[in-house]
C-alpha cells in the first residue's frame, strides 16, 4: 500500500511539475579543519529518493562570524582520499560542482541557496558530499552552522 501511495504522489508531482519541499537536518562544520586553498567536504546522510529528480535546490540559513567569505561545492563521489573523522580535506578539482557562496561581511547570519548539477546528481544517487572553502578571512576557531535547511525538488517527467 505504501508503494502505491508513493507512486501516486510521484505521479501527481511529476504531472504538475510542482516543487516538493523536504526539510533536512541541521549540521555544523568546524572551521579548524580549513586550510588555505583546500575544500572541506562532509558526506550527507539521507535515503536515496524513490524517484529521479530533475532539479534540487537547498535553502536555509548559514551562521558564522562576520568578516569571512566561503565558497560551496558538491560532488556525487568520494571527493578525495584525504579523510579524517568523517571529513575530507581536498585540493580543488574540476569535477567538483560549484553550488554557491556566502559573504559574512554584513552580518553573522546569511541566507543560503545552493543549486547545481552535482547537487542534483548527488541527491539522485544517494551519495552527496557538500564542500566548503574559505575565500577570505583567517578562520582559526568557530563553527559554520547550517540551519533550517529545506530541499526544494522537482521530479523528472
Amino acid at each position: 500500500m505504501r508503494s502505491i501511495v508513493l507512486l501516486l504522489v510521484g505521479l501527481l508531482f511529476g504531472c504538475s511539475n510542482a516543487p516538493l519541499s523536504v526539510p533536512l537536518r541541521d549540521f555544523d562544520v568546524d572551521v579548524v579543519a580549513f586550510q588555505n586553498n583546500r575544500i572541506v567536504f562532509v558526506k550527507q546522510d539521507f535515503a536515496k529518493p524513490p524517484f529521479a529528480l530533475r532539479k534540487a535546490d537547498l535553502e536555509g540559513n548559514l551562521t558564522y562570524q562576520t568578516g569571512f567569505a566561503f565558497s560551496f561545492y558538491a560532488t556525487d563521489s568520494e571527493p578525495c582520499s584525504n579523510q579524517s573523522n568523517g571529513v575530507y580535506l581536498c585540493g580543488e578539482n574540476p569535477s567538483f560542482g560549484s553550488i554557491g557562496s556566502a559573504d559574512f561581511q554584513s552580518g553573522s547570519t546569511q541566507p543560503l541557496r545552493f543549486s547545481g548539477d552535482k547537487l542534483t546528481s548527488g541527491i539522485n544517487s544517494g551519495n552527496l558530499w557538500i564542500g566548503v572553502k574559505l575565500e577570505s578571512g583567517i578562520a582559526t576557531a568557530g563553527t559554520l552552522q547550517f540551519r533550517n535547511l529545506v530541499a526544494r525538488v522537482s521530479l523528472l517527467p
